[in-house]
């Protein structure tokens, strides 16, 4: 049984609206379209708008691919530290057809699509290979030449990208950094925009700014929260912003057990139930106090409050992406009083602008409708599951 849902993120904190946000989509596709607010206040002769100050050379549609968790091991490398997962992910029923079929050629399908589809981007949000291996990155990066044709790409890794199971550490995440430096930098040296050594980075496409956050270890850092401050603090004139992660932020309504979000209340060592199971070192006690403060962070900088229009996760091989009110399996509500007919920013469901259902028109799914700022959890890459967004300027 396959669990969905969608959270919107604005919160309850006063600040200057900044963007008008509308959502429709279905388990494959997002369309969001944005529209900038006023920059000055009523009666301030003479002040050009929101829009006017934007850079009108950076209009068009902004689409992206987002492709994550696709789990390529083409080969048993290192057994027994790669056996149980490369025994685990030899091939998997394809969510269209629910034939069996190999990770690898998954990937490769949707590099495919992504070039079909002209794609002005392709993300790549983890758990891209199964386990930490030069070949398949090596592999991975030929693909995004030959199938994908050169799109250019952002990527964050996974916890199965840098973990290798079985193998004596003192910290159960000890091997991530090392493995970002080494075996997966050439990732992060093909891919687009700024890197800061795979921890966190920053690539400006079409007037939107997208940012991506290494959390696949289940915290933020300190350097990390700082990054993020510093970038969803800029003005609004500097346009939306589209946050990548690899796992789910555990935000107001959000009900997922601790392995599954980052942030998790209850995440530490007395809900590590995986150790064993995944041959490693227990979690820490606890959060860190920059986990905390980031998940904040992300909420105050939401639209229509903020700059952040929506984010984009995988990990947990799950949809999220079906409106309220939810059916009893939903693994998520929204933050804010469903109830309320009066709250603006709380709307969600099967309905839709008329322009909005135009871009969805040709789809056999009934979309569904949001505002806001939202969570996308897209279906793992394994069973033929990705995510098309498409951010569109409105007027």
């Amino acid at each position: 049984m396959r669990a969905v849902s969608c959270l919107l993120l604005s919160g309850s904190v006063a600040a200057e609206l900044t963007f008008q946000v509308s959502h429709s989509y279905t388990k494959t596709e997002a369309k969001v379209v944005w529209t900038p607010l006023q920059s000055h206040p009523k009666g301030h002769s003479g002040a050009p708008s929101f829009r006017q100050s934007l850079d009108v050379e950076e209009d068009g549609d902004l689409r992206i691919l987002h492709i994550t968790d696709s789990h390529v091991s083409r080969f048993d490398e290192d057994p027994p530290h790669t056996h149980r997962m490369f025994d685990a992910m030899k091939s998997i029923e394809d969510m269209e057809t629910h034939q069996q079929k190999r990770p690898c050629d998954q990937l490769v399908s949707l590099f495919q699509k992504a070039k079909e589809l002209k794609v002005d981007l392709i993300a790549l949000g983890g758990d891209i290979i199964n386990y930490p291996s030069e070949t398949e990155v090596a592999w991975v990066l030929q693909q995004l030449q030959d199938a994908a044709g050169g799109i250019p790409f952002l990527y964050t890794a996974g916890n199965h990208d840098w973990h290798l199971e079985f193998v004596k550490e003192p910290r159960y995440d000890s091997s991530r950094i090392p493995r970002l430096t080494s075996t997966l930098k050439p990732f992060f040296d093909h891919a687009s925009g700024t890197s800061y050594e795979g921890m966190f980075g920053q690539h400006r496409v079409k007037g939107v700014d997208i940012l991506w956050i290494d959390n696949s270890n289940y915290q933020i850092t300190p350097e990390q929260l700082a990054f993020a401050e510093k970038q969803l603090s800029q003005s609004a004139q500097a346009g939306p912003v589209v946050l990548m992660l690899h796992i789910p932020l555990a935000l107001p309504g959000v009900d997922l057990p601790p392995k599954e979000v980052c942030g998790h209340r209850s995440w530490g060592l007395m809900t590590d139930e995986l150790a064993s199971v995944e041959g490693r070192a227990k979690w820490p006690a606890k959060n860190e106090p920059s986990t905390n403060a980031f998940l904040e962070l992300v909420q105050k900088h939401s639209a229509p409050h903020g700059r952040i229009t929506a984010l984009l996760t995988g990990h947990v091989h799950q949809d999220f992406t079906t409106g309220l009110p939810p059916p009893k399996v939903s693994l998520a509500v929204l933050s804010c009083n469903p109830r309320d007919e009066n709250d603006a920013q709380c709307r969600t469901g099967s309905f839709f602008p008329r322009h909005q259902a135009q871009l969805l028109q040709n789809h056999a799914e009934t979309p569904s409708y949001a505002k806001g700022a939202v969570q996308y959890n897209t279906l793992d890459a394994a069973e033929g599951g990705y995510r098309l967004v498409t951010l569109t300027r409105g007027q």
